[in-house]
């Protein structure tokens, strides 16, 4: 399921399967936001049968269209780290990995 997992990561960032890690963040390390984290999760569902009924987007991802102000970029420059910048809790690979093991987030 590993690799399941990281192959669909693999196809929606453009990024070779052999580069994304468990400690790859989605948002931060893999920019996998919006519209392509949703879609992102939809795949997870499909494939594995995730629950998402008690996943909060809004708490990982931006919503479309991903508007980065300037609050955004003060955050950017200042902590060089996505997450802070746009004020979202980091998921990694194993995490979601962990999640379609168990069917829900």
């Amino acid at each position: 399921m590993d690799d399941v997992v990281t192959h669909i990561i693999s196809i929606e960032t453009g990024v070779p399967q052999n580069q994304i890690t468990e400690n790859s963040t989605l948002l931060g390390d893999l920019k996998i936001d919006g519209d392509d984290a949703w879609d992102l999760f939809e795949q997870c569902h499909d494939k594995f049968e995730l629950d998402l009924f008690d996943f909060d987007f809004n708490k990982y991802f931006r919503s479309e269209p991903c508007l980065k102000g300037f609050v955004y970029l003060y955050r950017k420059i200042k902590y060089r780290d996505e997450h802070v910048a746009s004020n979202k809790t980091p998921i990694t690979v194993k995490q979601l990995i962990d999640a379609c093991k168990k069917g829900k987030w």
